[in-house]
């Protein structure tokens, strides 16, 4: 009898340790080439790619990656910071590089994210705070960024390049909910132009949204280097380039511009019935069409610099420093 209580009570503390180990989680996980998923993702032992180390990261906790190596695409459940390093990559040839499916605190950064044709970079379903910082986002075939959830993004000190196919957006805002988005220091590169692929656009929807670019060039678009169909946009010490439409606000959009280069551009700056852009103190040089007439209202102060044809009816354009 004792005998058998000691092997019962033996399986028993090996059962507990078993699940104890299983469901570990810790608030700082790491990725390496060589690692493994099997690992429980420590420093000393580290996994092999972002999804087998979320699943023992606790909520809120960071991912790192160790040293060089491609740690494959990712669902994002929970807060997390997941960290390239400089190091890190996800490569990936078919669905979406990273998708946020939880409205969470998520931060991806130091990271190159290279979709091989496939679909979108960073796909965010779900708001919350999502943070982009010093990333590379490239060959996608859908878009850079959707951000399609309730909630603020910052986009900071990237780049987004190579849009693979028509109609192609760097950073895609889906109107229908309250948003607000932040782009900093950020390129994006929608060349060689295809046609329709756009740099920064807000979908016409039906929710609020704010939107400040700043210290920005997006350049090779095929249609619009920034569109805003819903809410307040400004675009601050930018450049726009080699693009059909430089800036064009639509739906009832205003879109403010100041201290920025328009350039190159068939049209550079247009604005739709029932919207509104203001320019001040901005260089609208080299465009086929520097103001063009698409039937809404363009606000100017005196200190812009404008070259080439400003097609747009007098009544609907004005020149004094108050908008």
């Amino acid at each position: 009898m004792k005998i058998r209580n000691l092997l019962l009570t033996s399986a028993a503390v090996l059962f507990c340790t078993a699940s104890i180990s299983a469901t570990t989680t810790y608030s700082h996980t790491w990725v390496s080439g060589s690692g493994s998923d099997s690992n429980p993702c420590t420093f000393a032992s580290p996994c092999a790619t972002f999804a087998g180390a979320l699943a023992k990261t606790t909520a809120g906790g960071i991912i790192t990656a160790k040293d060089a190596g491609d740690f494959g695409a990712v669902n994002i459940t929970q807060s997390v910071t997941i960290d390239g390093n400089n190091l890190g990559s996800i490569t990936y040839t078919s669905g979406n590089g990273i998708s946020i499916s939880a409205s969470a605190n998520v931060t991806v950064q130091n990271l190159t994210i290279n979709g091989l044709g496939s679909a979108a970079g960073i796909v965010v379903e779900n708001g919350g705070i999502v943070t982009v910082d010093n990333c590379r986002i490239m060959n996608v075939s859908a878009d850079g960024i959707l951000f399609a959830g309730a909630g603020n993004l910052t986009v900071e000190n990237s780049r987004i390049e190579s849009l693979i196919g028509s109609s192609v957006i760097g950073i895609y805002v889906d109107a229908n909910t309250a948003e607000n988005v932040v782009v900093r220091n950020t390129i994006i590169d929608a060349s060689p132009v295809s046609a329709g692929n756009r740099g920064f656009y807000v979908y016409s929807g039906t929710g609020p949204v704010q939107a400040s670019l700043q210290n920005v060039t997006i350049m090779g678009a095929g249609g619009y280097a920034v569109y805003s169909g819903s809410g307040v946009m400004e675009f601050v010490s930018s450049v726009l380039t080699q693009s059909v439409y430089g800036v064009y606000a639509a739906n009832g959009a205003t879109i403010s511009v100041a201290s920025s280069m328009i350039t190159a551009n068939n049209i550079g700056v247009c604005s739709d019935a029932g919207s509104k852009i203001r320019l001040d103190n901005n260089d609208i040089y080299d465009n086929t069409t520097a103001i063009g007439n698409c039937g809404g209202i363009v606000k100017t102060s005196t200190t812009n610099k404008v070259s080439g044809t400003i097609a747009i009816p007098a009544a609907d354009i004005s020149n004094s420093v108050t908008f």
